[in-house]
């Protein structure tokens, strides 16, 4: 079997394995991996473009890496400015290879290739939808063949079916996250928040949990609407939304949910129930003292489950709708605290 049918063998094994890959992280990893052994390199690293546009992040390397890095390195970055070699790759799409014993070899290419103890480099560019993705970069070590022409036609087809792969798992998560999100706050959704309740209330034998339940909503929204319109009553959704993100953000374990036109549940767990008191009654007066004042009415109700509990999150969440109507019912302006929960 010749050169040629091999890489085109081996071409449609890698389309073949990435298709099966799911999560990003998964996919990117494979793709390195099967490039290290398709490519003859030393390592394969792959990077991303940083939102800011002006540096990469490389998220994984594989193969004989140097000693000062890692597989999935943190706070890994290059400056696309000032680096005439990733700058070309990225933005005019021409794939580069370097070689340090070759005297044009560009000095900061040199010192890099050097750092990591290595012969030479291919450089190209990951293109997904159009756009500008990140960085394929290869090397091979000191005495081994320069990578050829062969060899980045090669690469780029590569990095073709990558980019594709790519962009299907981009397109994946966004209609995973679609399906789980409020289109209007960016919250959870209730499906969501009913998927994160029931993990909460799975525990295991000798082991206990604190969770949470803060039922929300906002006083007079119909008025609003009728009165002064949806986009109005849109704008004080969002503030609310935004004022119980900022609010809970601290607690290590918690979810925003918008559940309904008006109404928000909150749940968090392994929090001392006061300081989830102490949060929702913060947001209560951020939101009446903004102009215009927005009322909202909060019930809150915890529990601490164990193996043996027999209540339900459905029965939890119910337990702060009561409180909720209370605190509606009589225009209270903090939580009122849940008293009739048995667990």
């Amino acid at each position: 079997m010749g050169t040629a049918t091999l890489g085109l063998r081996s071409l449609a094994d890698m389309a073949h394995v990435l298709a099966q890959a799911r999560e990003l992280t998964e996919l990117l990893e494979t793709a390195a991996e099967q490039a290290c052994e398709a490519l003859g390199a030393a390592t394969i690293s792959i990077s991303r473009i940083e939102p800011s546009g002006d540096a990469i992040r490389t998220i994984i390397n594989v193969g004989d890496l140097a000693p000062q890095e890692d597989r999935w390195p943190d706070g890994e970055t290059y400056l696309i400015v000032g680096d005439d070699r990733l700058t070309s790759a990225i933005h005019d799409r021409k794939s580069w290879v370097d070689s340090i014993d070759d005297p044009d070899c560009a000095e900061r290419e040199r010192m890099l290739l050097t750092r990591l103890g290595k012969g030479s480099s291919l450089v190209t560019a990951i293109v997904v939808d159009g756009q500008p993705w990140g960085e394929f970069y290869a090397t091979r070590h000191h005495g081994e063949r320069v990578f050829d022409a062969d060899a980045v036609a090669y690469a780029e087809v590569l990095v073709a079916i990558l980019a594709a792969a790519v962009a299907r798992a981009i397109r994946e998560k966004t209609l995973a996250d679609l399906a789980q999100r409020d289109p209007l706050t960016g919250l959870l959704n209730r499906r969501a928040l009913d998927e994160r309740a029931a993990r909460l209330f799975e525990v295991i034998a000798g082991s206990c949990r604190s969770v949470a339940i803060v039922a929300v909503d906002i006083d007079d929204l119909k008025r609003i609407n009728d009165t002064d319109g949806h986009a109005t009553g849109d704008r004080c959704i969002c503030d609310v939304a935004s004022a119980l993100k900022r609010a809970f953000e601290p607690f290590r374990s918690s979810a925003v949910a918008r559940v309904g036109g008006d109404e928000f549940t909150v749940i968090v767990a392994d929090s001392d129930p006061a300081s989830v008191e102490a949060a929702i009654n913060e947001v209560c007066r951020e939101t009446s003292g903004q102009e215009p004042p927005i009322g909202v009415s909060a019930g809150l109700a915890s529990v601490v489950i164990t193996s043996a509990t027999t209540l339900s999150p459905a029965a939890l969440f119910a337990a702060a709708d009561r409180a909720q109507y209370v605190a509606k019912r009589s225009r209270s302006t903090v939580v009122v605290v849940a008293d009739d929960i048995s667990a």
